[in-house]
């Protein structure tokens, strides 16, 4: 079992059509964890066939900047709920997703696509590496476009997983005086040590939070790896996981969008953020503050 600690990652989507391509295969991928399948012309292909299957939110974190005058063609996205647009003078600063357009059969807007402008809301990217039980607080800001590992279709007992899982290091474990005790990879050695505790009358009083956290999501690794060795699907043998299994959650949002955000998961207007969604949207917030997104 391998041990993680949270961390986040902004992608910059790249410049034209093509840069809008491989942002959305580069979101899609993470679901399936299929990176290893990009290559230099696998963008537009992977689109196309998601379109053509009618599967198509992925598509939405594929930003769209167009710059038009105000008019018809600009009405449409203002009516949009998913676009945003500025209008100064008599010009239209529209920012949109592919999924809009696929959806609406308006892909030949795409001849209007311009660069990201001063005048254009910005849209952003993040790809977080956290705990299950975090990305299901973060799931809740809906109008956050969403892409995650899937436990459904992900086989941890597969080479590219290591034939284990990985969790996610909650803040509490680290707080714990015996945090520094544990080490990144742990496994039947320590579940057996644990084990033959519990068989021994009043060993376990001794564990300290550390031993326990431990021996859960080592009993949940055995289970599972257990379920699939004998033949069950991940989307069965995934009942046994713990909340802290790893995973990896992609955003894609407008900045006005993030600014709720980090209200509820950083500044905490609402009421206390929860300590592990605190841990990893603290510093992204203030990283959009020193790259001047906010």
């Amino acid at each position: 079992m391998k041990i993680l600690e949270p961390s986040f990652e902004i992608w910059q989507q790249e410049s034209g059509l093509l840069g809008i391509y491989k942002q959305i295969e580069k979101a899609g991928r993470v679901c399936y964890k299929s990176e290893q399948n990009v290559s230099e012309g696998s963008a537009k292909p992977f689109v196309e066939r998601m379109i053509a299957a009618d599967h198509t939110a992925m598509l939405e974190h594929g930003t769209v900047y167009m710059t038009v005058k105000e008019g018809e063609q600009s009405d449409y996205y203002v009516r949009n709920r998913f676009s945003h647009v500025n209008i100064i003078g008599h010009t239209a600063y529209i920012t949109t997703n592919l999924r809009v357009l696929a959806e609406n059969k308006r892909m030949a807007d795409l001849e209007l696509l311009t660069e990201l402008s001063e005048h254009h809301e910005r849209r952003v990217t993040v790809h977080f590496t956290t705990q299950v039980a975090v990305t299901r607080e973060f799931n809740r800001h809906r109008a956050n476009s969403m892409a995650e590992q899937s436990t459904r279709y992900c086989n941890y007992g597969k080479n590219k997983f290591g034939g284990e899982i990985t969790v996610n290091l909650p803040e509490w474990v680290k707080n714990e005086p015996d945090y520094s005790q544990i080490p990144q990879t742990t496994g039947t050695d320590q579940l057996k040590r644990l084990c033959k505790d519990m068989i021994t009358a009043g060993e376990t009083k001794a564990w300290n939070a550390v031993d326990n956290w431990l021996f859960a999501n080592l009993a949940c690794e055995l289970a599972y790896l257990n379920l699939i060795s004998l033949g069950k699907k991940p989307q069965e043998a995934r009942a046994v996981l713990p909340l802290d299994v790893n995973t990896e959650l992609v955003h894609t949002a407008f900045v006005s969008d993030w600014k709720h955000f980090f209200d509820l998961r950083a500044i905490g207007t609402t009421g206390a953020p929860h300590p592990d969604a605190k841990a990893i949207a603290q510093p992204l917030y203030e990283e959009f503050e020193r790259l001047g997104l906010l």
